[in-house]
């Protein structure tokens, strides 16, 4: 459906079903609640409504996370009463609206605003269901970064390692002045994401979607090659009682000058400079060793429910204008994230922003933009291998290490008698 045709379609319903001159208003369902993202959404809801002349875009606030979302999503359509567009995830959460029949495909936005050309592949991989966009980003994240106080490192006269030998010695340097090295959280999450670093030493760009697909093992011989290396250069560089404590605590640890790096997404740079803790003057960051030129992600789309005719006219103009230059900028500056949009000028952003993304270009011309293994993987065992990867950083015993391959294959062949993987 081309711009004209969306726009009298929209104009039409707004004729029929009210008053000359008015606006019909569209939902636009959300669960970002407060503080930065909340003000990252109402941006963007602004954008579209100055792309719209005929409709009227209102976000609507579901409280908690995706999964509430989704819960409150399933009764709306249900009861045929969807939004226009939502906040999704990204590949397994869209897949499973598709497989029911349940969101509009995107084909014809997607073709107007040059998704394959303003979008990296690997972004591109985890919208798309049997080669049909579903989703289109405005929200992405970067998670194979490691932050690091800069008054500590010039203290110890320390540089960025840029591999793993040079991370042992700067660990050691750390420790030996008394500052915790490496920060970590409790939680099925901060310890997979540090666990991507060397996994991706290992087994490649391939080698991780091999491992999303179910054709690798974590039986194999690189899995279990990925978790010595994270038992030897990582796990022993963690703060004492990290797992006890909330992500935002080890912000402040690293902040109060207690804990001299902290691997973690890009909203932790958010996080530090509300604190006054500015980017560039009092912390910088580097890609963890094994990921110099890549960039792993986990990102938010916006999705189209099937519904009325008008309602999804409305919807693929408000994604029209998100998915532009100045809308993905309107969301990301003050959310404090990244524009997936690579045509998006670096220079809207700050310090951390601007690296941020100079990172996501590189990576994108390298091809190795990697989604977040954990939405690649079915729910279950993506949500076991998090569960697993902590118990490993935990007690990286010989044993542990035994019963973690062990759980995590059955899981795998569980899945794949179900035939629940997916080639992204």
């Amino acid at each position: 459906m081309n711009r004209t045709a969306t726009l009298a379609l929209i104009a039409g319903a707004a004729f029929a079903g009210a008053p000359a001159g008015a606006q019909e208003t569209y939902e636009i369902w959300h669960y970002y609640a407060a503080g930065s993202e909340l003000a990252g959404m109402n941006a963007m809801i602004e954008n579209g409504n100055a792309a719209s002349d005929d409709a009227v875009f209102e976000g609507v606030i579901i409280p908690g996370n995706v999964v509430e979302l989704r819960r409150q999503l399933q009764s709306a359509m249900l009861g045929g009463q969807p939004p226009a567009a939502y906040q999704s995830s990204m590949a397994f959460e869209l897949r499973t609206f598709v497989d029911s029949g349940q969101l509009h495909p995107l084909t014809d936005v997607w073709n107007t605003v040059n998704g394959d050309e303003i979008f990296p592949e690997g972004v591109q991989r985890v919208v798309k269901i049997d080669g049909v966009p579903y989703g289109v980003p405005y929200d992405l994240s970067l998670i194979n970064n490691i932050f690091y106080n800069k008054e500590i490192f010039e203290e110890l006269e320390l540089d960025a390692p840029t591999d793993w030998d040079e991370f042992d010695a700067t660990c050691a340097a750390l420790s030996e002045a008394g500052y915790e090295p490496l920060g970590n959280a409790g939680g099925p999450f901060w310890s997979l994401y540090n666990f991507y670093a060397p996994l991706v030493s290992v087994v490649g760009v391939d080698g991780y979607y091999d491992l999303a697909s179910g054709e690798l093992g974590f039986d194999s011989e690189e899995f279990s090659t990925a978790l010595d290396l994270y038992a030897e250069h990582m796990v022993p560089c963690y703060a004492d009682n990290w797992s006890g404590k909330t992500w935002t605590q080890t912000a402040d640890d690293v902040v109060n000058g207690d804990t001299g790096m902290f691997m973690m997404g890009i909203w932790v740079a958010a996080y530090f400079e509300q604190a006054g803790f500015m980017a560039g003057e009092d912390f910088d960051m580097f890609p963890a060793p094994g990921t110099a030129d890549a960039a792993i992600f986990q990102m938010d789309v916006l999705a189209v429910p099937n519904g009325p005719d008008d309602a999804i006219a409305a919807a693929e103009v408000f994604i029209e204008a998100a998915a532009s230059t100045e809308g993905q900028a309107a969301f990301a500056v003050p959310k404090g994230s990244l524009a997936p949009n690579v045509n998006v000028d670096p220079s809207v952003y700050g310090y951390a922003g601007a690296s941020f993304s100079e990172q996501f270009s590189a990576a994108s011309e390298a091809g190795k933009v990697l989604p977040n293994l954990f939405f690649l993987l079915p729910t279950d065992v993506g949500t076991e291998l998090g569960v697993q990867i902590e118990r490993f950083a935990i007690d990286p015993s010989d044993e542990t290490k035994e019963e973690v391959i062990s759980t995590l294959e059955a899981m795998r062949q569980s899945a794949l008698e179900e035939d629940a993987f997916l080639n992204w």
